[in-house]
């Protein structure tokens, strides 16, 4: 390994310790791939390699991972105010914010051009499978049809999802998206139909990542979010 290498391994090793200090409340380690996930919200504006194509937005990439949680915080008590921060980060979870700040830590490049981040997942898909639960089988037509009864009443509203993911750019015109209950705005939109304007917010279309950034949502959920979408801008 070259000198080049050495010193940039060595870097990647301090920033993974670094990013892995148990400094959250529950003592755990901050999970980079869930940041990831959590944090495609803010891919939009901030870049998802943490670089931002906005002019006056700041870059993340490589910001010291303390404070990116401080700031997080701030915003989602309100001791920070920036509208459009306040709305991304009112929904975040304390480990959310942690995993978060670890993931646009970890958004540096190293010398082959691949990120902590990236090399971190790396060492995380190569340990050791730790345990395997399994689940008695469920039998019987009764029990089928309470569970069934119980993952729909799990779906959250299209009013619900709205205002935990949606809102934020919605509310605001965060990144170009057209703000709700703007007519105008939304008249070509509607014109396309519902099929199609689902099919972009499950996809992804333009700065608006797949399901908003919404990961854990399913694509009834995101449907019923722009069904509610819609019907303000009608």
């Amino acid at each position: 390994m070259s000198t080049k290498n050495r010193f940039a391994f060595s870097c990647l090793m301090l920033m993974i310790a670094s990013a892995g200090r148990a400094e959250s409340l529950d003592g755990v380690a901050p999970d980079v791939g869930a940041g990831q996930k959590r944090a495609a919200v803010c891919f939009a504006c901030h870049g998802a390699d943490g670089i931002s194509r906005i002019p006056g937005t700041p870059h993340l990439a490589g910001q010291d991972r303390i404070y990116l949680e401080n700031a997080l915080r701030a915003y989602r008590d309100g001791t920070r105010q920036m509208p459009t921060m306040n709305a991304m980060a009112k929904p975040l979870s304390d480990r959310d914010i942690i995993n978060i700040a670890a993931y646009f830590q970890l958004q540096v490049r190293m010398d082959q051009g691949q990120s902590a981040a990236e090399a971190m997942k790396t060492i995380d898909r190569i340990h050791p499978v730790g345990r395997v639960a399994l689940k008695p089988a469920v039998t019987g037509g009764a029990a089928t049809t309470g569970d069934s009864a119980a993952a729909q009443s799990q779906t959250r509203s299209g009013e619900a999802v709205y205002a935990a993911t949606c809102a934020a750019c919605h509310d605001s015109g965060a990144a170009g998206a057209p703000r709700t209950g703007d007519r105008e705005a939304w008249a070509p939109r509607l014109a396309q139909g519902m099929d199609r304007l689902a099919q972009h917010a499950i996809q992804g279309f333009k700065a608006m990542p797949p399901k908003g950034g919404c990961a854990e949502c399913s694509e009834v959920e995101i449907r019923a979010a722009v069904e509610h979408l819609a019907g303000k801008a009608r």
